[in-house]
């Protein structure tokens, strides 16, 4: 399984960093809503197990996304952003704490994966298209959630005693969760001395942008428990489907572009 998921690694990591350097605005909104689509289907199928409903959802998630990058009458605004994030992600984090219930809410988990993968799309552009950075600073969010993946994996494989959320997601540690605070503290360090950041402010919200991105792989966990799956796809061999890779990126993009913007 490590063996299938580091190769996996290796073959999708080249193709996202050639979309994010290489590709214009249209490529990376196409990119971006292709990326939502895929997320939001599975998602849509965790929550219900019916695959023309998420098709349909999923499809009209990435077709807004594209249309709200190109109505130029829309405006991404930074603050609605962060507050409609700020709800929706509450309200994951409070389902955690009882996860047997609302496994027949599917128009409660239908509208939070809407929400979710439309602030998701909205903002992972705007990030992309930052006057200043904006590639840079694109590529170090993916590495973001990379790095807190990696360092929870080390710290809870190496030092794991104690379950994070047993009933949600036995396989995860508070040592993990500790190990991947600490990965992405002195990554935030490292990325502020190549983007010319204040070091400190990066070395103290990049662990809290993991935190939720860490509350964003629960929640999906979470679906997937309703549901009695094991992963929420096969195309992505080693990790499953495109949400059990995601999603925790989907979660902590409109918290990183929000940072961003308030820094810059």
């Amino acid at each position: 399984m490590l063996k299938k998921r580091i190769l996996t690694a290796l073959l999708l990591a080249p193709v996202v960093i050639a979309i994010i350097f290489k590709g214009n605005e249209l490529v990376f909104t196409l990119f971006t809503a292709f990326l939502a689509m895929m997320i939001g289907y599975e998602w849509f199928q965790c929550v219900k197990n019916s695959p023309i409903n998420s098709a349909v959802i999923s499809v009209l998630v990435g077709v807004s996304i594209i249309f709200i990058n190109k109505a130029s009458f829309i405006e991404i605004d930074v603050v609605r952003i962060l507050i409609a994030a700020c709800i929706i992600w509450l309200i994951c984090f409070i389902w955690l704490f009882k996860p047997q219930e609302g496994k027949v809410k599917y128009a409660k988990k239908y509208a939070l994966g809407v929400g979710v993968l439309l602030l998701f799309g909205a903002s992972l552009i705007s990030i992309h298209q930052l006057p200043k950075n904006g590639v840079h600073l694109t590529l170090a969010l993916f590495l973001l959630v990379w790095v807190a993946d990696i360092g929870a994996y080390v710290s809870g494989k190496t030092f794991g005693k104690h379950k994070l959320a047993p009933q949600v997601s036995p396989g995860k540690t508070i040592e993990g969760l500790l190990g991947g605070l600490l990965f992405t503290a002195i990554y935030g360090y490292f990325i502020a001395q190549w983007l010319g950041y204040n070091e400190l402010f990066f070395i103290v919200f990049f662990p809290l942008i993991a935190i939720i991105s860490v509350i964003g792989d629960l929640f999906a966990s979470l679906l997937k428990r309703h549901n009695n799956i094991k992963d929420s796809g096969f195309l992505l061999p080693g990790h499953g489907g495109f949400l059990d890779r995601f999603d925790s990126l989907i979660a902590a993009t409109p918290f990183y572009f929000a940072l961003i913007h308030f820094i810059s």
